[in-house]
């Protein structure tokens, strides 16, 4: 699913898009659990106005969050369970 350019505000990937999703940083913005149990990928690419991606409402996040190098590419791996939530960061490049 294509989830569209991010650039301010927070986005909360939506699981009934389904498990596989991508967006563009295009600015800095809040990234958020899903509402419902599910697990996810989200792949963000950085554009030349990436801004730093800041997270909200995770239990727990691991891994090193994104940089604002145009054209970098980072996988955000989300698991939302029985009112816990994790995000684990991994660089691409």
């Amino acid at each position: 699913h294509n989830a569209g350019t991010k650039s301010s505000g927070t986005f909360t990937p939506d699981e009934t898009n389904g498990n596989f999703q991508y967006c563009v940083n295009g600015g800095a913005f809040t990234l958020a659990p899903p509402t419902n149990n599910c697990t996810m990928i989200l792949q963000i690419t950085n554009n030349v106005s990436a801004g730093t991606i800041t997270t909200s409402g995770f239990t727990k996040v691991t891994g090193t969050a994104p940089g604002t190098t145009n054209g970098d590419d980072f996988l955000a791996y989300i698991t939302k369970i029985n009112g816990f939530s994790h995000l684990s960061w991994q660089a691409l490049q």
